[in-house]
């Protein structure tokens, strides 16, 4: 059934059709679903060979209480990549990248979808994750989408009182335009301290230069969880960073890794920053799979990327993650998103404060380009970014 908010969030704008079915199977044009000024029609389709991830590079390993923790050094850049096809604009995202490797050497991409964390059952996984969102001269980078700041969110503007809190204006305010926070969560690990588990209100900005004094610099439940990473295994934390540890008890599994910041995951996961993170071994890894016909082992597709395989791989992988996204574009290649709520229903006011409705916020959003990893990825050069393509 469609409803007259879902007809009306589809209606208006050159985009791709939404179709339904009538009583006799036939079906039916609905609406079109709006998006940013590139026309998703004219995107050809199917042409660009697209990625499948490369294994994060690990910074090194250490020893704990006797075991083995794989180390990583995992930061969030801004950079242009090829997402939409060959003769149309590259777009500017974000994503996730290896800061630093233990062989001088790793392959230090940053790209969106973001690497594979390779993790092995019961060993754990430390990570710094380090908010890199600065331009050349050490200065912070602004969004690259509208955020709404009448919202009960991450508010770094308001200051240590006033963070992590829905603010009050006096008049209708413009978008956010400050530094970003960040703070990254690995969906689905389990027995993870709370420390390490991405609370929304333990972000942190960019260690930039020009960062104003009055800004809350960190959220609120930071210094907290800072003490307890501390004592429960030694991680220091620091400006612009935040060092989490998990324990990798999860049976065999995909599970993927992204921000988690209070008000904004919406809009930083649509930026780009998210990757897989896979959990294998263990008593239910694929060795205890067995073969029903014949008694041994199952024999699953391979191989897989693995850790410090060449980039572009020289391999044909066989086991392929894959991501599928729904986005819109703008004919200059950049992100769309709704910059106000009369994108959803047509309201235009009264908002707040005078009325009840936040001026940018939307509550819902459906991209009506398809995103993704796939089968291949293309030949480039190693220091160039990979593409996650659009069709």
């Amino acid at each position: 059934m469609v409803t007259r908010r879902s007809f009306l969030a589809y209606t208006g704008g050159s985009a791709l059709t939404l179709f339904t079915y009538d009583k006799f199977g036939i079906k039916q044009a609905l609406a079109q679903v709006p998006g940013g000024t590139l026309d998703p029609a004219s995107i050809t389709k199917f042409v660009t060979p697209l990625l499948i991830p490369p294994v994060m590079p690990r910074a090194g390993t250490i020893r704990q209480a006797g075991m083995t923790v794989d180390y990583y050094e995992i930061s969030v850049k801004q950079f242009s990549q090829q997402v939409l096809p060959a003769g149309l604009p590259p777009t500017t995202v974000w994503g996730y990248g290896s800061a630093f490797t233990d062989i001088g050497q790793g392959l230090t991409l940053h790209n969106a979808p973001s690497l594979t964390i390779e993790a092995q059952q019961g060993r754990p996984t430390r990570v710094k994750w380090i908010n890199d969102l600065k331009g050349p001269k050490n200065t912070y980078l602004p969004h690259l989408l509208p955020v709404d700041p009448t919202l009960h969110w991450a508010n770094p503007a308001g200051g240590t009182t006033g963070r992590d809190s829905r603010p009050v204006f006096t008049s209708t305010p413009e978008r956010y335009t400050g530094p970003v926070p960040l703070v990254t969560h690995v969906h689905g690990a389990v027995g993870v301290g709370d420390e390490s588990d991405g609370y929304a209100e333990a972000w942190y900005l960019p260690n930039a230069k020009d960062i104003p004094t009055t800004y809350a610099r960190e959220g609120t439940w930071y210094e907290f969880f800072k003490g307890k990473a501390a004592a429960s295994f030694g991680a220091a934390w620091g400006p612009g960073y935040a060092v989490c540890q998990y324990p990798n008890v999860n049976r065999a599994s995909t599970l993927w890794y992204h921000d988690h910041t209070l008000g904004m995951t919406r809009l930083n996961v649509y930026a780009g920053p998210a990757g897989f993170y896979i959990i294998r071994g263990g008593p239910a890894g694929e060795d205890a799979v067995i073969d029903r016909r014949n008694g041994r082992p199952a024999v699953f597709p391979g191989p897989a990327p693995r850790e410090n395989d060449r980039f572009p791989s020289n391999k044909s992988y066989r086991e392929i993650a894959m991501a599928i996204q729904d986005r819109s574009f703008n004919l200059d290649g950049s992100l769309f998103y709704p910059d106000s709520r009369t994108f959803f229903d047509g309201i235009a006011s009264p908002y707040l404060p005078t009325g009840m409705f936040s001026p940018i916020w939307n509550p819902e959003f459906f991209g009506n380009t398809l995103s993704s990893t796939a089968p291949r990825g293309r030949s480039r050069p190693s220091s160039a970014p990979a593409t996650g393509s659009a069709s």
